[in-house]
């Protein structure tokens, strides 16, 4: 019994570690920044879902809602370092941490309700 209960406190904390610890080493940025962005080496990765998304466009960001994010991460150029866009801080995490398991360089975030 109490394996079983170590096994979901440890699945329980891992999730909750996924969701809710911040992502070390990137930044907040200004909405105003991310819309025209000044330098050719960043893509702006729009990870918040489509209708939300739809509402608020931006120009030259790579729309792919986070649910989609491991299966379209290969749209994403590699040579380009990435700035997320997201509604909440849970989707910055979670999208941050998909995107560097994939081998790309997050250094930025952006919330749209900011």
């Amino acid at each position: 019994m109490i394996i079983i209960i170590l096994i979901l406190l440890t699945f329980s904390l891992f999730f909750l570690y996924k969701r809710y610890m911040p992502v070390l080493g990137i930044g907040k940025m200004d909405l105003n920044y991310v819309s025209y962005p000044k330098e050719d080496n960043v893509a702006i990765v729009d990870t918040r879902d489509y209708q939300t998304s739809c509402r608020d466009t931006i120009n030259n960001a790579y729309c792919i809602p986070l649910p989609y994010l491991n299966r379209y991460f290969s749209d994403i150029p590699t040579d380009k370092n990435i700035v997320v866009i997201t509604s909440d801080n849970v989707g910055k995490n979670l999208s941050a941490r998909i995107l560097r398991n994939k081998g790309r360089r997050v250094v930025g975030y952006c919330l749209s309700k900011d």
